[in-house]
């Protein structure tokens, strides 16, 4: 069949990475493989496959429960964090994309295929970003080892939709029982946390992985060591009368001590200046209430001002921390945003224009900049950003939902239609893209120029 190619749109169908949790797949990023590489074993493609499809399906059981953070700026830095732990290893043979959960309980879950998941809770317990790359290392080992499709080996009597639907329950049940009820019906779940909790080889194995990823990284691999005797720690004082990560990810001082046992002699490394103390206050300012001890700094103080409305309290604040560190993303993304709220686009258009230009390639930043120009009418300009975003970002379905907005504020129907078919497409819906594709080429609203055959 042929379709439409006017800025880039799909020209094969895209790999569409699975997910463990929920929510817009727009604003997850994706950590590609090399396509070219061998895959290991006769059963090697069929067990990726299936990873594929477990993680697909269980990506789209829990996008229903609205969990997963949209925000691209936030996911970004996660992402950053993980891509950096991956660059260790010679070969990949899947996708891996990280992505935070909106969910007070401290944990973080590995899905078969590479799909990471990191909640809120987990996040406030750290105390640096060394911390958080201990646990990301940490689960990309289980999905390296194929810890979760071993598991899942348990359950080869359940049908595809019964594992997932197990699977879902067990992420939201801490959060919603009545959801967990309703996903897991039939006396389905009765071995249901068996096939989740990963056994101490298991979790002996990922550790010694994890450690080998963090060594060959920027990251201080006694940081694994530090968070584990953390939660302990915690648990065991009652802090917190229940961690997840503990029960999912059994920690005992065997365990603690096999990884101090495997670091010994290896030189800590000096931590570099890093920005986790600015992403773990700009997420506190966005979920406070899922945060187990909201943080004590002038950053978060100056977004707690925006949030109560006191936004010109909050730009003396954000504008005497730029001063201090000029190069922060982070609390010029605040201030821009805070002169949103005060009515002045054209300020905060600059802002996000002069950020744009240090970080062209940022997804977050260029969503911004496109809906301010957009709040002024300025469409040519918003349609050029968007655009850009597009080359740079062409699987991000958030991407095509601006486009159809800022075309349809032109009046390009045919236009808004392709970028409509545009994010059908990316999101998965590929039936109902190839419908709108084939409508449009059949109206002859477009050029023969832009025709392309898939």
């Amino acid at each position: 069949m042929s379709k439409v190619n006017l800025y880039q749109i799909p020209t094969a169908l895209p790999w569409i990475a699975f997910t463990f949790f929920i929510t817009l797949a727009g604003f997850v990023t994706p950590i590609h493989a090399d396509r070219e590489l061998p895959l290991l074993g006769d059963n090697a493609a069929l067990n990726i496959s299936r990873e594929v499809e477990l993680g697909q399906g269980l990506y789209n059981k829990l996008e229903q429960g609205g969990y997963i953070i949209e925000d691209p700026l936030l996911t970004r830095y996660l992402s950053d964090i993980g891509e950096s732990l991956l660059a260790a290893f010679d070969m990949r043979i899947r996708d891996y994309k990280f992505f935070l959960v909106k969910d007070r309980s401290v944990n973080a879950f590995a899905a078969p295929g590479g799909f990471i998941g990191v909640n809120i809770g987990l996040i406030s317990m750290c105390r640096n970003e060394d911390e958080l790359a201990s646990v990301l290392a940490h689960e990309i080992s289980h999905v390296r080892l194929m810890h979760g499709m071993q598991l899942l080996e348990k359950a080869r009597d359940a049908n595809l939709a019964g594992m997932i639907s197990i699977l879902a329950a067990i992420l939201v049940s801490s959060q919603d029982p009545d959801l967990a009820g309703a996903l897991v019906y039939g006396g389905a779940a009765g071995s249901a946390q068996s096939i989740v909790n990963f056994t101490r080889a298991n979790e002996y194995e990922a550790d010694r992985i994890g450690i080998g990823l963090l060594k060959q990284s920027d990251y201080d691999p006694a940081a694994m060591a530090d968070f584990m005797q953390l939660l302990q720690q915690r648990e065991q004082s009652g802090a917190l009368s229940s961690i997840e990560y503990i029960r999912t990810h059994p920690v005992n001082s065997n365990r603690i001590a096999e990884i101090q046992s495997r670091i010994q002699g290896f030189t800590h490394k000096r931590s570099k200046p890093r920005r986790f103390d600015q992403f773990r206050d700009y997420l506190s300012y966005l979920y406070p209430q899922h945060f187990v001890k909201l943080p004590d700094s002038a950053f978060y103080r100056a977004l707690e001002q925006t949030r109560n409305g006191q936004y010109r309290a909050s730009e003396n604040g954000l504008r005497e921390l730029i001063n201090q560190d000029p190069d922060s993303i982070w609390y010029s993304y605040a201030l821009a945003e805070n002169l949103q709220f005060q009515r002045r686009p054209g300020e905060a258009e600059k802002l996000y224009q002069s950020l744009f230009l240090l970080y062209p390639d940022d997804l977050a930043i260029g969503l911004r900049l496109a809906r301010v120009r957009t709040s002024q009418n300025d469409f040519e300009a918003a349609l050029k950003t968007a655009l850009d975003l597009q080359q740079k970002h062409e699987r991000q379905v958030v991407v095509y939902e601006l486009l159809v907005d800022i075309h349809d504020k032109l009046g390009n129907e045919a236009f808004r239609q392709l970028a409509e078919a545009d994010y059908h497409w990316f999101a998965g819906q590929k039936e109902l893209a190839i419908k709108l594709y084939e409508a449009l080429l059949q109206s002859g609203q477009l050029d023969a120029l832009h025709e392309e055959k898939v």
